[in-house]
């Protein structure tokens, strides 16, 4: 039985993804089964993979010819891993020699349910490359809750490696269409996970590349509001909210700081979702505010129902964060 299983997600790539895969087979660490799901490809991204498998026969290819989206496609792939520990890489994205070797070595070694290096940002456009580290709070930080509130927090699946026997065991897998990332974290963390985050790069992350999931940001705003609503209606059916009211309250405001800088919506727009968030994001909060929680809700209330002082709030805390990583990192 392999080792690792890597799980590569295929959606119309071709132009990137033979850069994915070269740095792929030939990673120093050998003892690895690849599985490709192919999703109903429109170019020759099929044509690419099949190209490999014969070069590769530990290439699995799972060829989707109805598009089921990049969650369904990591799900085919952890459904079919047969090694006891899982990773993800993008197809546009490449990593680095070692990286299965770095990966393995220390989930083996720290015995813990999820393991995180950091990543290199890659300028598609620019051709240029940006480092990009933990704060020095995030790292080696396991099994803490407030670790999805913390400055620098990587939530994206791939630069990890994970314990297939914990993911299966809490029936962990990705469940939004998009911002699917940030909810798998959470769900991570709900359930108690180990998870230690360090600071050396060892993936390449492409940006701005044409046609790309993340090239839009029009919808961010829209993402991240269905993506709180669901992480709040699983922290209320595992019996969790309690427990967990405050971090969900400044991951809310943070990430939503977040979304309204990145989103190019209209204000008028933004203000009635905004308004419209509420309904769910403090229903029976009331239940488990001391002084202190009512008057931060008072605030989050208010900065929402001023939709210009929210974003420029946020544009400062954007600079502060920018400022902290660069001083104290």
């Amino acid at each position: 039985m392999t080792k690792v299983s890597i799980i590569i997600p295929v959606y119309n790539t071709e132009q990137y993804l033979s850069q994915c895969l070269d740095s792929v087979i030939n990673q120093t660490f050998r003892d690895i089964e690849i599985i490709v799901v192919n999703d109903a490809s429109t170019d020759n991204s099929l044509s690419v993979i099949k190209e490999y498998q014969q070069k590769d026969n530990r290439i699995v290819l799972i060829n989707v010819t109805d598009n089921c989206g990049l969650s369904n496609s990591r799900n085919l792939g952890i459904k079919k891993a047969k090694s006891p520990y899982i990773t993800f890489v993008d197809s546009d994205d490449w990593i680095r020699k070692d990286y299965i070797e770095f990966l393995f070595n220390n989930i083996e070694k720290f015995k813990c349910d999820a393991f995180s290096g950091s990543y290199y940002v890659y300028n598609n456009k620019t051709s240029q490359y940006e480092t990009r580290k933990y704060s020095f709070l995030t790292t080696k930080h396991k099994n803490n809750k407030n670790l999805i509130v913390l400055p620098s927090i990587n939530c994206s699946p791939w630069c990890k490696i994970y314990n297939k026997d914990f993911l299966l065991k809490n029936n962990l897998f990705f469940r939004l269409r998009r911002r699917e990332d940030s909810l798998f974290l959470y769900d991570l963390v709900i359930h108690k996970a180990r998870i230690i985050y360090v600071n050396e790069p060892i993936y390449f992350y492409r940006v701005n590349r044409k046609n790309s999931l993340t090239s839009s940001n029009y919808f961010i705003l829209h993402d991240v509001i269905f993506l709180l609503k669901e992480i709040r209606k699983t922290l209320y059916k595992e019996n969790l909210f309690g427990d967990y009211f405050r971090v969900f309250y400044i991951y809310s405001f943070i990430f939503l700081s977040f979304a309204l800088i990145c989103s190019n919506i209209p204000q008028k727009r933004i203000q009635k979702m905004l308004i419209a968030a509420k309904t769910f994001l403090f229903c029976n909060s009331e239940e488990y505010t001391n002084c202190i929680d009512k008057f931060a809700i008072a605030i989050f209330k208010f900065f929402i129902n001023h939709v210009s002082l929210y974003i420029n709030t946020a544009k400062i805390l954007k600079k502060i964060k920018r400022a902290f990583e660069k001083y104290v990192v």
